[in-house]
């Protein structure tokens, strides 16, 4: 008895959330049918946004918004659900299925329109190499992007600028200095803004770092020795050797010299041909070189995802990712360095840029 009582509220509680999630697609299908009054379909919305609860329910009512203000020539009102639409519902519409066949292709014609061109970033993450490989060439630290349209973008630091130039449509890679991140544990922030005509989205990006160092506990019994650690890091890919870097280090005091970049602020697509200064921490091979290896090499590996019948991908974009370092400290002694990352990511309000 008492079962049949519990499976009886449960019911109660569901079924008004199921009446909504119909009520609200039948009510504006209403409203299209009756001449298609934008205003007083937007009206209705806005009204009843607030007590939808699926993504799918939000991502259709935001989608149907933007379309409406676009209608009503409020560019403003259209933009800003446009980004609701894509930013915080990933385009997750149901296909307006509820809608009059022509009222439907109309409404899904107009968001194909701002799909074609919207820089809408579907996944920000760590690239994470199967077993304990460690996927970072010349002591950079890939950052996986991945967009549906081409645009300028922005990337920097509390403090600086760090890239700029042009992401292509699907996978991309910004390059974080692994001898930066490394050199303590804390949160490093970054700012990525992507601008594609006059909109730029902004998002933040936390990177919380954890080093276990065998150096940051090493007793100081005397003078420091000035000679370096050598050491390689290297990427294989099926057992073969894909990439090398040799680098030299001074371990007891990760101290880099770095200086922070000197470019002009801006979304400038040839930054890269610009920014052409040796790195003294990039001793074997140039910085950009190596983008432009890692970038060609992992897109590579992330398309076998999609194919059928091709051996499993050999590495897999994630949000956490630990990594440990086995070298020698100036003693001669083996140690071994351990790094735990974790990424989050938040999208921050868009602006429109003036021309």
């Amino acid at each position: 008895m008492a079962i049949k009582k519990t499976i009886l509220i449960l019911l109660l509680l569901v079924l008004p959330v199921r009446a909504l999630q119909a009520q609200w697609r039948n009510d504006v299908a209403e409203l299209f049918n009756k001449g298609r009054d934008y205003k007083a379909i937007s009206e209705y919305l806005l009204q009843n946004f607030n007590k939808l609860e699926t993504v799918i329910d939000k991502a259709d009512a935001a989608g149907i918004l933007a379309y409406c203000f676009s209608r009503l020539n409020d560019s403003g009102r259209e933009t800003s659900w446009i980004v609701e639409y894509f930013d915080s519902f990933g385009a997750k519409d149901s296909g307006f299925a509820f809608l009059d066949l022509l009222s439907q292709a109309d409404l899904i014609g107009w968001l194909n329109t701002w799909k074609s061109r919207y820089p809408f970033i579907s996944e920000i993450a760590l690239i994470k190499g199967i077993g304990d490989q460690i996927i970072m060439p010349a002591g950079i630290l890939p950052l996986a992007i991945e967009i549906t349209n081409e645009a300028y973008y922005k990337f920097s630091s509390r403090t600086r600028l760090l890239e700029a130039g042009q992401f292509k449509s699907g996978f991309n890679v910004i390059a974080l200095d692994a001898n930066e991140l490394f050199i303590s544990s804390g949160k490093r922030t970054y700012l990525l803004e992507v601008k594609s005509g006059a909109l730029v989205l902004n998002k933040e990006i936390a990177l919380e770092v954890e080093v276990s160092s065998p150096w940051k506990a090493a007793p100081k019994t005397g003078p420091q020795t000035t000679r370096p650690i050598e050491y390689k890091l290297s990427i294989y890919v099926g057992g073969e050797l894909v990439m090398s870097s040799q680098k030299a280090e001074y371990p007891l005091a990760w101290k880099l010299d770095v200086q922070p970049s000197n470019t002009p602020y801006g979304f400038s697509p040839d930054y890269y041909a610009k920014r052409n200064e040796p790195n003294p921490m990039m001793n074997s091979i140039p910085i950009f070189e190596a983008i432009a290896a890692i970038y060609s090499l992992l897109k590579d590996l992330l398309k076998k995802r999609d194919k059928k019948e091709v051996e499993p991908p050999k590495i897999q974009t994630v949000q956490d990712l630990s990594l440990v370092f086995k070298q020698r400290d100036e003693y001669g002694r083996n140690q071994e360095m351990k790094i735990s990352l974790k990424l989050r990511t938040k999208n921050l309000p868009y602006v429109l840029s003036v021309p």
